[in-house]
């Protein structure tokens, strides 16, 4: 130390004197700060009993270390920056001692930002990964540099945690991509606990799913590990003592870093020590454990809560698709059963229907040939005919469902017209307001309003006036009548099938306005009319503009 300068001492980096044959020289005060190596132990020493080259580190920061190629034995450090026949000074990889001791030999200095990747050895034996710069200088024509260590071990740990959060959140991405492919209940729970074994390195996992006939927690699916080291899995309720079922019920994840401490574990002699609990909804629970406690930290329960939310979506989707299809196949035998009611309606009704067409027939050539002309006879037939096209718009209902193909410009006053001549009006009287054209299915469009019709005269009286006109904003069409009304409260259950205030009534009348409605796309509510009666107004209709007007 006595050939360099006093300065030295007082840098505060790691700093090495090191000569151009790889030797050590001097240390300063704080490589024993640093590194805990004494600075007077390290003169004479090789470079390489100092750094060693680095490799790949492990998860927890520490170093799998290699020594050069070729290098001496202990005790005998030979000619320092020798080379193989394969490898010249200049083929050295940029990150070895053997690179480091070239550039000294060199005269080539180095600053931090583009030294060398190097591993200090420290006094206790752990390897430390630095950041190492060379200020060459020449002193009596013989090459020596000033070479600086700094641990960059935080930087390194840092960088490794970045890392494997990022690999995390990548698998999670991937792991998510896959449940969602996933249709049925079990298996989106074994894919779930498949991923918390491989991907996040936690063997002990298990899922527990709710069985709401029994009211308890069902052991579902579980790791091999958790096979082996738990046995067989129990059944949680709210009967029995567990944290696993009070994390169900409360839906709060809960990290117990030792079981051996909470008065309310399942077993007294429990062999899992640490737990993450989070629950899946109200779908179940996802346990990882360990055998040793206060295995997991605030990273791992982190992770496991978005897994856990992952899978309850996934829960959630598998519920709804499987509700969907139940319903689907309800429908279709509803819709079949319909089909077969229709069919054998219509055969029932036309029967009678055909005789009634055939009389009406001969009794009307009758009173022709003696010359004999009743009106009425006119209004039979239209009836006949009404019944007849109700009877196919059955059977298309039941084989087509409800939906619409194809519509038409109706004419409002027209169609009401057409409808007001097939009902029994007795001496209900009809006031047309309006010659808008809507579009619309005319045979479905059709029974709505001879429904309402019928109504007006079953509930307000025979002597009911019924108006129909456009809405005021050009959005529909409404039908009202000057009868009693319809109570607020009644308003909304009036559409439901099987509601009636009439004796004898089937109650689907305004049932079926409703349906033609929405098969339609339109809205349909109950309102009072100007009269104090019920007024039915249609809306998200298409009106031509041109025929609209303000009542």
């Amino acid at each position: 130390m006595d050939r360099f300068p006093e300065a030295l001492d007082a840098t505060p980096d790691p700093t090495f004197v090191v000569d151009g044959d790889g030797v050590v020289r001097a240390g300063t005060p704080s490589v024993e700060t640093v590194f805990g190596l004494d600075p007077d132990g390290l003169s004479g020493l090789s470079v390489i009993d100092v750094f060693e080259d680095p490799t790949d580190l492990n998860r927890d920061g520490a170093a799998s270390i290699a020594t050069l190629d070729g290098g001496p034995g202990d005790g005998d450090h030979g000619t320092v920056g020798e080379t193989t026949d394969d490898e010249g000074p200049g083929d050295a990889s940029p990150d070895t001692v053997a690179a480091l001791i070239d550039a000294v030999r060199a005269g080539e200095s180095r600053s931090l930002a583009d030294g060398f990747e190097l591993v200090v050895r420290r006094g206790d034996g752990v390897p430390v990964p630095a950041r190492v710069s060379v200020g060459a200088f020449d002193l009596d024509g013989d090459p020596y540099a000033v070479v600086t260590a700094i641990d960059v071990s935080n930087e390194r740990t840092r960088q490794l945690a970045l890392q494997r959060r990022t690999e995390t959140l990548e698998s999670l991405h991937e792991a998510t991509r896959e449940l969602l492919k996933t249709t049925d209940r079990e298996a989106a729970a074994e894919a779930a606990v498949a991923y918390v074994d491989d991907v996040l390195g936690h063997p002990l996992a298990a899922i527990w799913l709710y069985d709401e006939r029994r009211d308890a927690l069902e052991p579902a699916v579980w790791t091999d590990t958790a096979e082996a080291v738990v046995g067989d899995h129990p059944t949680f309720d709210a009967d029995g003592r567990s944290i696993t079922w009070e994390v169900f019920e409360n839906g709060e994840p809960t990290y117990v870093s030792d079981v051996g401490d909470e008065p309310d574990r399942y077993h007294d002699d429990a062999t899992i020590r640490s737990e993450l609990i989070v629950p899946l909804g109200r779908y179940g629970v996802l346990n990882v454990g360990a055998t040793s406690p206060d295995a997991f930290d605030d990273a791992d329960l982190a992770v496991a809560r978005i897994w856990a939310a992952t899978v309850t979506m996934v829960l959630v989707r598998i519920e709804r698709e499987r509700q969907l299809r139940r319903r689907e196949a309800e429908v279709a035998r509803e819709r079949d059963r319909l089909e077969e009611f229709a069919s054998l309606v219509s055969h029932d009704l036309r029967s009678p229907l055909n005789v009634a067409a055939g009389n009406l027939e001969i009794v009307t050539e009758r009173l022709a040939d003696e010359s004999i002309d009743v009106a009425e006879l006119g209004t039979v037939e239209r009836s006949l005919d009404r019944m007849d096209a109700l009877i196919e718009d059955l059977l298309v209902l039941a084989r087509q469902g409800a939906g619409i193909d194809e519509t038409e410009p109706v004419s409002l006053a027209d169609l009401a017209a057409e409808c007001w001549e097939t009902v029994d009006t007795e001496s209900a009287a009809i006031r047309v307001e309006t010659d808008a054209v809507v579009t619309a299915d005319r045979s479905r469009l059709r029974q709505a309003l001879e429904n309402l019709f019928v109504n007006a005269i079953t509930h307000a009286g025979p002597e009911v006036t019924v108006s129909l006109g456009t809405l005021a904003d050009g959005d529909g069409f409404y039908v009202a009548d000057d009868g009693p009304g319809i109570g607020p409260d009644d308003r909304e259950s009036v559409f439901e099938a099987g509601v009636t205030s009439e004796p004898g009534g089937t109650g689907f009348g305004l049932k079926i306005v409703a349906e033609v409605a929405e098969a339609h796309g339109w809205t349909v509510e109950v309102v009072e009319s100007e009269t104090g009666g019920a007024r039915f107004e249609f809306r998200g209709v298409d009106v031509d503009p041109a025929e609209t007007d303000d009542e």
